[in-house]
This record gives C-alpha cells, sequence and structure tokens, in this order.
C-alpha cells in the first residue's frame, strides 16, 4: 500500500479527535511544545504533518496565521470546522512545493520518523521558511523500532509506521549537513516519569512542576522518550 493511502486509511479507521484525546504525558509533551514555540500574533506557521490539529489549533489562538498540512483530508476537514481561519493544504510534508509561501515557523512535530526519505522534506521545508525564520522538529528518541507482520502482505511491518529512530548527534548532523544551524535541543519526557506514574500523579500541577521533576529523572539516566530541536537557516 502507498504511504499516502495508509495515513488517508488511518484516518478515517481511528478516532483522533474524541472525548479526552490527549493522555496526561501527551498533555505535557505538548505543553513542552508550547514553550519552545513562540509565535507571535502575525506570525506565519506551517503545521507540517498536523494530524489531529491540536499544534493548528493553539498557534491560530496566539493570532498565528496558521497553515496546516497533512496526507488526511479528514483530519484537514475537521481542522477547518474547528477554526476557518486556519488554512489548510492536502499534501505530502515531503514535498510542499504546491505553496510558494514562506513562513517564520515550520513545526513538524512526531513527524520526521514516518517519512520515508527525511533528509528531503528538511531540504524541502528550508525552502519555505524566511530568512529569519524556525524550524521545530520533535521525534521519539533513540527509539528501538519494533516490527509486527502484517497480515495482508506478510511482510515486517514498524509498530506506530515509524521508519527512523534519531539520537541527539545524528538529528543534530542531519540539519546541520542540510541548510541549517541547530540553536536549541531539548530532552524531554523521561521514562522513569512512567514507570513511577509522575505524569498522572503530578497532573494537577502547573506545567513548571512537571518540567522540574523530568529535569530530576534525568539524572538517573539519559532515559527520554523525546527530543525537540529548533534550528535556522545558515544563509
Amino acid at each position: 500500500m502507498d504511504y499516502r493511502e495508509h495515513y488517508r486509511i488511518d484516518a478515517i479507521e481511528f478516532d483522533y479527535w474524541g472525548k479526552d484525546q490527549f493522555s496526561h504525558a501527551e498533555t505535557r509533551r505538548n505543553q513542552t511544545v508550547f514553550e519552545l514555540c513562540t509565535v507571535n500574533p502575525g506570525d506565519r506557521v506551517l503545521d507540517a504533518g498536523s494530524g489531529r490539529g491540536w499544534f493548528s489549533l493553539w498557534a491560530a489562538r496566539q493570532g498565528a496565521e496558521v497553515t496546516a498540512l497533512d496526507l488526511s483530508e479528514e483530519n484537514l476537514s475537521k481542522i477547518k470546522a474547528m477554526n476557518e481561519s486556519i488554512h489548510t493544504i492536502y499534501a505530502d510534508a515531503c514535498d510542499i512545493h504546491a505553496s510558494a509561501d514562506k513562513y517564520d515557523w515550520i513545526v513538524a512535530l512526531e513527524v520526521l520518523e514516518h517519512m520515508v526519505d527525511p533528509k528531503s522534506a528538511i531540504v524541502n521545508w528550508l525552502q519555505h521558511l524566511k530568512p529569519a525564520g524556525k524550524l521545530l522538529i520533535t521525534v521519539p528518541y533513540r527509539e528501538i523500532i519494533n516490527y509486527s507482520l502484517c497480515i495482508h502482505c506478510n511482510q515486517k511491518t514498524p509498530v506506530n509506521s515509524h521508519l527512523h529512530s534519531f539520537d541527539k548527534d545524528g538529528l543534530i548532523k542531519l540539519l546541520n549537513h542540510n541548510g541549517y544551524w541547530v540553536k536549541q535541543t531539548r530532552l524531554f519526557s523521561h521514562k522513569l516519569m512512567v514507570s513511577l506514574r509522575l505524569h498522572t500523579l503530578l497532573r494537577i500541577f502547573p506545567y513548571r512542576v512537571w518540567k522540574f521533576a523530568d529535569r530530576v529523572c534525568g539524572l538517573f539516566g539519559d532515559r527520554y522518550a523525546y527530543i525537540a530541536l529548533t534550528a535556522v537557516p545558515k544563509d
């Protein structure tokens, strides 16, 4: 099956928009993104691989001019229904030549690991960043990719459709060798937080308390689940 068809069917078969769609851990991951992405009113923002649209909707509430790009017309129509000001593009995040626009921010949140050719994607995004624009990427950190056997094609299939695993040095190298300067990296969502159920126990506390606990867990080893990276064009 072509990967474009995969994501079209995925959005139809699974409800990503129901009540309580975010776990406590996901809510904290989202808050980490909000902290790192300093969107200002009037900024032009591209949400590449927008999925269920949580970032697009948040950025629009900050006063940004938001474009949500995704391979699911189903998801895009739901985003548009929730906020008509958000522009939507049905396209592959690896190839957004359909748009000649330039953006202050391009965000790709847990997207790069799904892409057949991550290098082509980030090179393509560079063409759509303003000279002072920023790219924000989040991906699973040092993920061990597991496989299952597809009952239809009898081939190994990666769980969660993750095709790549990234570490800090590899991700920085990928960006620096393809037209970007990496400005910031952040490891977050330590696996000890899950083991100790701290996401649930700290749910009533402000984000800053969760962030402090997450950093303390880092003292017990580099076992974070996610990495975020911000980069700017070299020229």
